[in-house]
């Protein structure tokens, strides 16, 4: 993505509209941690739980033009994992950790189980969660998400990222600020909007959130085959056509893996940040996936 103003392109009257409906933030104490969310509708008990989990270094704002969109129906939570965001960091990140992160939440949310909505590391981190408590999910929708199987090398991984890098002022920050990996038509002003929220205030100026002790990439697993296997719940598997991260081999194999599946769903056009260049198709996809019941198998 080439370098911005802190000024954002013109804002379509939908985003307008999901924007004046923003999350009530929340902290907590779980896994360890503080962990911190958005919520829409948290009142509403007796509403079916929708809990968006967001990819690596990414943040629980990343659904601000998403989550407005199931509010009517659903009790809307997105979750900041842990290192990211406004939730703490930690000391090390095992590949459990951010799952357990999950977990904590989705224990919390109770008594019943939750749809579980996950983009790119989040998904990965949501298959992980739901193999291992598959109790506590009602279904799972997987955006985009590499998983890496028995004797296969991980997914070369971006340059570390400096997470200390000081800057003066918002507009000069949000210059800066890049999705990764880089992807063509991603909305300006969802992007601009994305770029404030990652941005924490110093004594001296503006940082990133994120941790910079983050492992490059997240902490994954390497037996994907066996923890796929173990993902007893309904999952629809949605990807993009042009994905750099997801190929159509990689997302068949996801898919052929998963006990019970529907899938691999791909959105026409689209890149791995869905949200971002695809973000009506997206919307439009989850109600879809949403409108259709899903049983768990016998």
């Amino acid at each position: 993505m080439n370098e911005r103003s802190s000024s954002s392109a013109t804002t379509p009257n939908w985003v307008e509209w999901a924007l004046e409906r923003p999350g009530r933030s929340h902290f907590v104490e779980a896994n360890g941690a503080q962990l911190h969310f958005l919520s829409w509708n948290f009142e509403h008990t007796e509403r079916p739980t929708l809990l968006f989990v967001h990819g690596f270094r990414g943040h629980a704002h990343w659904w601000d033009f998403t989550a407005p969109f199931f509010a009517d129906d659903y009790r809307v939570i997105a979750l900041d994992l842990s290192g990211m965001g406004d939730s703490a960091h930690r000391e090390q990140y095992q590949p459990s950790t951010l799952a357990h992160d999950i977990i904590a939440i989705a224990e919390l949310l109770g008594p019943s189980p939750v749809i579980a909505i996950g983009h790119s590391y989040g998904g990965s981190r949501v298959l992980r969660a739901c193999a291992e408590r598959p109790e506590l999910f009602q279904r799972l929708i997987i955006i985009d998400s590499y998983v890496v199987f028995e004797g296969e090398p991980p997914p070369r991984e971006p340059p570390k990222i400096r997470g200390d890098r000081e800057y003066p002022d918002l507009p000069s920050a949000v210059a800066r600020f890049r999705l990764l990996p880089t992807q063509p038509d991603a909305m300006e002003c969802l992007v601009t909007h994305i770029a404030k929220h990652s941005l924490r205030r110093s004594e001296t100026g503006l940082r990133w959130k994120f941790d910079a002790n983050l492992p490059p990439g997240g902490a994954r697993e390497t037996d994907g085959g066996q923890m796929l296997s173990r993902v007893i719940r309904p999952v629809d598997y949605v990807c993009g056509e042009r994905s750099v991260v997801v190929s159509r081999e990689r997302a068949d194999r996801v898919v052929q893996a998963l006990p019970d599946v529907c899938g691999p769903i791909v959105i026409p056009d689209g890149h791995h940040h869905l949200m971002f260049d695809q973000p009506i198709a997206l919307i439009s996809t989850l109600r879809a996936l949403l409108a259709q019941p899903r049983p768990v198998k016998a």
